[in-house]
């Protein structure tokens, strides 16, 4: 009997998903579903939208808010260092990892509004990756502004939903 109060403190169950780790609770936060997560920092939440998008939410977190959480991390990704953005961007939608493309098209659509130049110029300047042009999510969405107000009247939008059109 003893024992099993020693049992909760040395190894006997284990932490609890309600609480964090004693020791470890500077890497964790809540998440969604009421427990603790180890934190996630922007690189890996890019690499997991490009491949698993947000179509459709999560079981604890919906569609808007789940992408509205993706995008600014993108948008982050793309301040930090925007170059290698738009290259994760291109290699994880080249090399077929994502089941759909959308999720790279829309952060290539943020890249073209929000990046500097040396970010902007490889999408604006056509042959930046092989993604199918289906179901032209990227013009829609620049000329809906969901991009940060890309309009079909900036010369950036313009230029992003020609060489997109173009890549059918």
């Amino acid at each position: 009997m003893a024992f099993e109060y020693v049992k909760q403190f040395v190894g006997g169950g284990g932490t609890p998903q309600s609480e964090a780790i004693p020791g470890r609770e500077r890497e964790m936060s809540p998440n969604a579903a009421g427990g603790y997560a180890f934190d996630l920092d922007d690189w890996p939440r890019l690499n997991r939208f490009l491949v698993l998008g947000t179509e459709g939410g999560t079981y604890y977190t919906g569609e808007r808010p789940l992408t509205l959480e993706s995008a600014a991390a993108v948008l982050r990704c793309i301040a930090a260092d925007g170059p290698a953005t738009v290259g994760r961007i291109v290699e994880v939608s080249a090399s077929g990892r994502a089941p759909k493309n959308d999720a790279a098209i829309f952060a290539l659509a943020l890249a073209a509004k929000r990046g500097d130049e040396e970010t902007r110029a490889p999408g604006l300047r056509g042959g930046l990756c092989g993604l199918p042009y289906r179901d032209a999510p990227v013009p829609v969405c620049i000329r809906s502004g969901c991009a940060g107000g890309v309009g079909p009247g900036s010369s950036e939008g313009s230029r992003a939903v020609v060489h997109l059109q173009g890549a059918r």
